[in-house]
């Protein structure tokens, strides 16, 4: 049994790959807004670098590193769980379905 989700970050018309979960669920929709926040606060639009601008590439880079560190702790190997997919049907979300996190 599986809690399935996954997100992806979208700026205008530019959608980043998405991220799978097979067991964290919603929890995955309320870290992945609460990330959105602490980076729209922490960063200055009018920086030059790609996470200033919310490119949604780099912020699912950054949204990776941040979700293992920060929220879940995990100092180990991913073993499972996690996976990148193209798009929200190149995987399981069945559970929970997919979430766009808009920028």
């Amino acid at each position: 049994m599986g809690d399935r989700a996954s997100i992806s970050f979208k700026k205008d018309n530019w959608e980043s790959v998405t991220f799978f979960s097979h067991w964290d669920g919603k929890s995955l929709f309320k870290a992945a807004k609460k990330y959105v926040v602490e980076l729209k606060a922490e960063r200055d639009p009018r920086g030059g670098m790609p996470l200033d601008r919310l490119d949604p590439p780099t912020v699912m880079l950054d949204f990776i590193r941040w979700y293992f560190n920060e929220e879940m702790g995990i100092g180990m190997r991913v073993e499972g769980n996690y996976y990148l997919g193209v798009d929200h049907n190149d995987g399981d979300n069945s559970d929970n379905g997919h979430k766009v996190i808009k920028l």
